[in-house]
């Protein structure tokens, strides 16, 4: 694709263009202030796929809404010095595109105008008030520009459409006359008109157009701003600057398309930096460094930090060089910590849970002494263990705390030979609860392990990344409780993690899969609360919590299920639960069937006899 083809492109791809430029302003505007285009590109764009060379080329060519400041870009609003008033409000909205709340405005024109924002604060809420004609307010205590909305004082269509759409492009004609095609009934409300034409034009729709087609279908009698506001509160719907909405399941493919145009850029767009000669680490990039994870307060990665602060992409012909170079220098350098293959942090900023393991991930063993039989809970040796418990107990995939030396992995998992390319978790109870995972035997050689902690950018199917830190030593997985809270996700959800394209970088779904074995639902985990509560107040030995777990179910359960269970009303390792069924007559093994039961005419007949020489010294 030539230079021309590309720019071509950007024109028929409009719709991403608009949404990576409306990604960037949103970026800007919550930083206060300029960025490099490697930052913009590694803390907004990558939320999309876009590339260094595509946002350069984006906001270049976006002039009304972006300024370049000594190698910094900034939002063209912070241009509009020592204007009045009236005039700085109208263009920071009107520049903007999108409503802000009361704080953004007055921090914009703060800068502008060299008050407080303080000043700001007081000053607005009672100045725009009285502009009703010009601002109107949207919940949240934010402001738009009146001029997004349609106009409504006109009789005819005729005059409907001079009045706002006076200046009519042929791209406006297009549109208005594929919304005029669009069916739209009396019993629909706002949003669901708007969901209707949206979803048969497949493109972004001004406020103005929608609102038209609403004015046609309900014989002139409409509320502007109420069709504003309903759109902005429905999720189904993508608010764009200059007033435009798209649905909010298209951003997808928008973002699919950015990705596909960074893929063209790095191919047709010329390298911005053609210094030959090997790159040698200075202190001023150092420091920049430095300052760079101060600010952002969070680890990243190395090629993130080239890319950010030096500037030079991932394709340049020195990002060889100039990553070689900062990885002796940040090495040498005692203000930095490797956590991962390629990420950096400053030691302070590393989160103190990071080498901690809760005591509520930790198994909890009741004093014997409280017990009528010391040995109640006894564990048995393997070879006491009956119906393939043994085989279950070391069983790699269900490690927990308290288990670790009862895993026993493949030769190939022994040798570390295996590079797995993913990996499956299922999501046990505890960890549920505390928003971890176990770090598994299985799992060392598929996540970092060169370093005691690590620091991974997590990557997941809504196109949000987070990160999520590894202790090497304490064996667990931190920072997946927003997520797991975001999704919903119930105990017994097979989690997936896969490698991403470069290092330090994993990719995270779930796709609905359930392991049945651990699975359980709000309704017996509520039920089994309440045993927690009863178990700890009257010292239940698990032999205990076991019977009250398999009363009233004569169908019975798997041993995952039961070790699961128990697992809610106290965290206990899967040999006591497997040694508690192969010794006591209650525990029944229901015939030709890997299932539990409990039979309560045999809970007097107490511990079996022969298993008494396999409990563990």
């Amino acid at each position: 694709m030539t230079t021309e083809q590309f720019e071509v492109q950007l024109t028929v791809d409009s719709s991403a263009v608009h949404l990576l430029s409306d990604t960037v302003s949103d970026y800007l505007l919550n930083r206060g202030h300029a960025a490099k285009i490697g930052e913009i590109a590694t803390q907004a764009g990558k939320r999309l796929g876009a590339n260094s060379k595509l946002i350069r080329k984006v906001l270049s060519d976006n002039s009304s809404q972006f300024v370049n400041e000594e190698r910094r870009w900034n939002l063209s609003i912070r241009s509009l010095f020592h204007r009045p008033i009236e005039g700085a409000i109208q263009q920071v909205l009107r520049l903007y595109g999108k409503p802000l709340s009361l704080n953004a405005l007055s921090n914009e024109l703060a800068v502008l105008n060299a008050r407080s924002p303080e000043y700001f604060r007081a000053f607005l809420p009672v100045f725009l008030a009285q502009r009703v004609d010009t601002y109107f307010q949207l919940p949240a205590n934010r402001w738009g520009l009146r001029e997004w909305l349609l106009d409504t004082i006109a009789e005819t269509e005729e005059e409907m459409i001079q009045r706002n759409f006076f200046a009519m492009s042929e791209v406006t004609a297009t549109q208005l006359a594929a919304v005029r095609k669009v069916k739209i009934t009396t019993k629909m409300n706002a949003a669901e008109a708007t969901h209707t034409i949206l979803k048969a034009l497949h493109q972004p729709v001004s406020t103005r157009m929608i609102s038209f087609a609403l004015w046609l279908a309900y014989k002139g009698v409409i509320d502007a701003q109420d069709i504003y506001t309903q759109l902005d509160a429905d999720p189904r719907f993508h608010m764009l600057s200059g007033s435009n909405w798209l649905l909010t399941e298209e951003v997808e493919d928008a973002a699919r398309l950015i990705q596909a145009l960074s893929v063209e850029a790095e191919k047709t767009l010329a390298e911005e930096d053609v210094t030959d000669g090997p790159y040698v680490a200075r202190e001023e990039d150092l420091n920049e460094i430095y300052d760079y994870l101060v600010e952002h307060g969070r680890a990243e990665k190395l090629s993130d930090l080239i890319e950010a602060v030096l500037e030079f992409g991932r394709t340049s012909s020195r990002f060889t060089s100039v990553s070689d170079s900062l990885l002796v220098a940040l090495t040498e350098d005692d203000r930095f910590q490797q956590v991962g293959v390629q990420t950096w942090i400053i030691p302070a900023l590393i989160p103190a849970e990071v080498n901690e393991v809760p005591a509520e991930l930790q198994p909890e063993f009741l004093d014997p002494t409280l017990l009528p039989d010391p040995e109640t809970d006894a564990e048995l040796e393997d070879e006491g263990l009956d119906g393939g418990l043994a085989m279950w107990v070391h069983d790699p995939r269900y490690e927990d705390f308290g288990g670790e030396h009862e895993v026993e992995l493949s030769p190939e998992l022994m040798s570390g030979e295996t590079i797995l390319d993913e990996t499956r978790i299922s999501l046990l109870y505890d960890h549920r609860k505390m928003g971890t995972l176990k770090l598994r035997q299985a799992d060392m050689s598929f996540f970092p392990n060169e370093t005691s902690v690590a620091c991974l950018t997590v990557h997941t199917e809504d196109m949000t990344d987070f990160q999520m830190w590894i202790s090497n030593s304490e064996l667990l997985i931190h920072g997946l409780d927003n997520w797991y809270d975001k999704h919903d996700l119930p105990v017994g959800a097979v989690l997936t993690f896969k490698r991403g394209t470069e290092p330090d970088d994993f990719n995270l779904t779930w796709d609905g899969e359930m392991d049945s074995l651990v699975a359980i639902s709000e309704d017996r985990i509520a039920e089994l609360l309440e045993m927690h509560e009863t178990a700890a107040e009257e010292n239940w030995s698990v032999f205990e919590i076991m019977r009250h777990v398999l009363t009233g179910n004569p169908e019975g359960s798997l041993f995952l299920t039961i070790w699961a269970e128990v697992n809610v009303i106290r965290r206990t390792p899967k040999r006591i639960v497997a040694s508690n069924l192969s010794s006591y007559h209650c525990y029944v093994q229901i015939t030709n069937s890997e299932r539990w039961k409990l039979d309560e005419r045999k809970i007097e007949q107490g511990r079996k006899k022969t298993k008494k020489r396999f409990i563990q010294q």
